[in-house]
């Protein structure tokens, strides 16, 4: 059946963290000189921790689209509550125009707004009918015509289901045991593809160092999370007793004094950034400042001026300028969503001037938002948040980094008996550049 993988991944019904689609749009750069001027807009179907095809998807789009049109990419996460590819369609409130639907297996070597003016012969529906995962144009009129009902009885009936135009191809390409699909346009009959030139294709969005959103444009969902952080910083949580100053209060660095210690002394530090600093409790003032200043000192760490930075705490909310010897960034990265990983790692690089220390935890946290999702929204393994690390690490290829991953549970506890604590585990690995290693502990990393 042509629809057997597509409709695989639109049936399912899971819930998490995130509600709603991830909207990425790229707006139109020049002024418009076509007919059709509305939106080209993709629902593609994501799992967690596939950031690196997101992107590449994305990007291959940026590429080849037409610079008068707004292009509209909805990521559709595995945490996502989706009951089939008819409430999908809802949600983006879609009820005219044409929507395509894609995996993240495949990539445009072509503008996908050349298919959506596809003939569809009267058809709700028309599918790539290839040996590779289907490429699926939708009428989103006729779909909200016809009920959720019969939309589901079309998908599973090859009789109903028109087929794309012939103009469109399709070529298999492996990339690093990944399967690539690349959807063209056959108006180009010479068209080469082949590792290398995805390859390449990847190692452009390096050069510009694209990311999927940005400081200046952050994801929704980033902003709702900031929101939600600004207010148990000032409120506290009343649900669980915790007042406000209790509330990320900073004390989760104490696990961490030693490790920075460490690193402070092989960098040669004198200032130090604490990017996600929560309220500091544990810093003390620093001589020469204001006692409500944001500049604090650590008696573990001599005489480093530390300058503190959350932008969901108001006295340190405003962004700090300038560099600094060491970066820190503790109890912070899981909390933020991982579509906005790259940048904000990408700004923690960019404030330093010798070496970075990324905490990363790869576990539930016990706190609650106000909207019921767990604090740590982005729980991925260390390999992943490695992979992160080196992608930023690329920008900056003359900083030291470290990173510690941090696992908990009762397995892990029973085959590390030597812990620094019960039930957890820390990883770290230090490098510079593309260069990484795994340290025994932290006292072995060297720069």
């Amino acid at each position: 059946m042509i629809f057997l993988d597509v409709l695989s991944l639109f049936s399912k019904n899971r819930s998490g963290n995130c509600s709603a689609p991830v909207k990425i749009s790229l707006p139109a750069v020049k002024q418009a000189t076509g007919i059709d001027q509305s939106p080209v807009r993709i629902v593609v179907d994501c799992r967690s921790g596939s950031y690196r095809q997101e992107r590449l998807f994305v990007w291959s789009i940026h590429h080849v689209r037409d610079p008068s049109r707004c292009y509209e990419i909805y990521l559709l996460k595995d945490e996502t509550d989706r009951s089939g590819m008819y409430q999908a369609i809802t949600k983006l409130n879609a009820s005219s125009g044409r929507v395509i639907v894609n995996t993240l297996s495949q990539l445009y070597l072509d503008d996908p707004g050349i298919l959506t003016h596809c003939d569809m012969h009267g058809n709700a529906v028309l599918a790539y009918a290839g040996d590779t995962p289907d490429c699926v144009l939708l009428d989103c009129e006729k779909i909200s015509q016809i009920g959720a009902d019969k939309f589901q009885k079309i998908l599973g009936d090859n009789s109903l289901v028109g087929q794309l135009s012939e103009n469109w191809q399709c070529q298999s390409v492996r990339l690093k045991n990944h399967q690539i699909d690349c959807i063209y346009h056959n108006r180009d009959n010479n068209q080469l593809i082949d590792t290398h030139s995805l390859l390449t294709l990847e190692q452009s969005a390096d050069n510009a160092r694209f990311t999927l959103f940005n400081e200046q444009s952050p994801s929704s969902r980033y902003q709702e999370l900031l929101g939600f952080y600004e207010t148990m910083h000032a409120q506290g949580r009343p649900d669980t007793g915790h007042n406000a100053k209790q509330t990320f209060s900073g004390v989760s660095l104490s696990d961490h004094i030693h490790p920075v210690a460490h690193v402070i002394k092989q960098s040669n530090a004198k200032t130090v950034l604490d990017f996600g600093s929560g309220k500091g409790k544990l810093y003390q003032q620093a001589p020469g400042f204001e006692s409500d200043s944001r500049f604090k000192t650590m008696s573990e760490w001599g005489d480093v001026v530390v300058a503190c930075y959350d932008p969901g705490y108001e006295p340190y909310a405003t962004p700090v300028e300038g560099q600094f010897d060491v970066v820190i960034s503790t109890d912070v990265v899981e909390h933020i969503p991982e579509q906005d990983i790259p940048w904000v790692l990408d700004k923690i690089f960019a404030y330093a001037r010798q070496s970075v220390y990324v905490v990363a935890a790869c576990y539930p946290a016990l706190k609650q938002l106000p909207d019921g999702s767990n604090a740590h929204c982005t729980l991925q393994p260390p390999e992943w948040w490695l992979d992160m690390m080196q992608q930023s690490a690329r920008h900056f290829p003359e900083i030291n980094w470290v990173l510690c991953t941090q696992e908990k549970g009762w397995l892990i506890f029973q085959r590390r008996k030597k812990l620094r604590k019960k039930g957890m585990r820390d990883r770290y690995f230090s490098g510079k550049h593309l260069n990484a290693q795994e340290c025994a502990s932290f006292s072995n990393i060297l720069f």
